[in-house]
This record gives C-alpha cells, structure tokens and sequence, in this order.
C-alpha cells in the first residue's frame, strides 16, 4: 500500500466516517436539548440526552485520536482480519436498517437498556482514554498498555462497546436484532484474535501480560 493509500484508508477515511457520527450525534442531543427546553425530562428523556452525549464523546475522542495518532510498528491487514474488525465496529449501525419487531415497552427492559448503553459507553471511552494514539480499527500495534481497565481485561473498549450493543438491542432482542448482535458479538470476539496475534509477535512481554489478565470480562473470561 502506497502512502497515498495508506494515508486515505488509515487516516482521512475514519476521520471522515468518525465525523460524521459526531454529527448524527450531535443534532439528536441537540434535539433532545431543545425538547428539554420546553418542558421537564423524565428519566427516559434524561437517559436518551445522557447516552447521545456520551455517544458524541465517543466519537469525537476517536476523531482527534486518527489526527494525531503515531504510525504503526506492525499489522495485519489480511482481508479476514479487516473484515471482522469493520463488522465489529459497524454492523450495528444496521439495526436502524431492520425494523425492530416486539419492541419491549416494559419500563424494567427500557430502564435497563439505558443503563447498560451508558456504562457500555463510559467504560469505553474511558479504556479509550488509556490507549490514545494507539487505537485503531484494524489490527495494528503501536504500543503496548497495560495499565487503568487494562490491568482488568486485555479488550476493555470491546467489553464496553459490547454491552452498548446489548443496551442497544435489549428492548427488541426477540427479533432479528438478535441475529445482528450475535454477528457483532462474533466480529469482536475474531478481532480479539487478531490484534493478539499482531501484539504478541511486536512484544515478547505480552505473552505473560495474557497469561494474567482476562480476554473480555475481569475475573471471568
């Protein structure tokens, strides 16, 4: 790949694609703001206002982080490994595609879909905060962390973007939803494989990191 190339797909790309996440995000809590304006918010409002602020957060760290981040020292860019990492980053951006059959409207299934859409995010963009300039979609190294939420599980932004989802898809889970989170579950899971194998060849000492700290979940798995 040419720098040309490399600096279209690696860098403007995702800016691009990032930022225009930041704006979807941005004029729905801006929309939610402006609801507020008129009247009091409920806890659904205040929760809905919450999870679009954190969602722009989110976004906006990972287009300051592809402006700035370092080069890479190694990767694996094989068509399987970029594949999984695009669907894992972005299939569920399809549900919105898939009517939602059977949308819950029990107040202990909605109540628990925004708390786990707002931890999700929070603990990602806080483990995104740890890792910084060395984030990428696609399988790279550009060093080696090991420390905050890093110390508790070796894909701690995975952890939380997985229980986003499941916040994300809680309230229609018995539809073809299901289907579109257990693709993303599995997307995550085979890129977790894949950036392992590209640190662990870049890092001798990650090896006896993954002998002590978890996949996914701390303490778990």
């Amino acid at each position: 790949m040419n720098d040309r190339a490399s600096f279209i797909i690696g860098r403007a790309l995702p800016i691009g694609v990032f930022g225009f996440l930041v704006a979807i995000q941005t004029e729905l809590a801006f929309a939610g703001v402006q609801n507020a304006s008129h009247g009091g918010l409920d806890r659904t409002q205040v929760m809905y206002l919450l999870n679009r602020l954190l969602t722009v957060a989110f976004f906006a760290f990972l287009v300051v982080i592809y402006a700035i981040r370092s080069k890479a020292i190694a990767r694996d860019h094989n068509p399987v490994a970029i594949a999984a990492a695009l669907v894992g980053s972005f299939v569920l951006y399809g549900l919105f595609l898939i009517p939602g059959q059977g949308r819950s409207s029990d107040i202990w299934v909605l109540a628990g879909s925004d708390m786990c859409l707002a931890c999700g995010i929070t603990w990602a963009l806080y483990s995104l905060s740890y890792l910084g300039r060395r984030f990428s979609i696609v399988p790279e190294a550009r060093g080696l962390v090991t420390s905050g939420p890093y110390r508790l599980a070796r894909h701690p932004i995975y952890l939380g973007e997985i229980l986003a989802g499941f916040g994300l898809v809680l309230p229609t889970v018995v539809s073809l939803h299901a289907v579109v989170f257990a693709v993303f579950l599995g997307a995550q899971l085979a890129r977790t494989y894949f950036e392992e194998r590209v640190l662990r060849s870049t890092y001798p000492q990650y090896e006896a990191y993954a002998r002590r700290t978890r996949r996914l979940i701390p303490f778990v798995l």
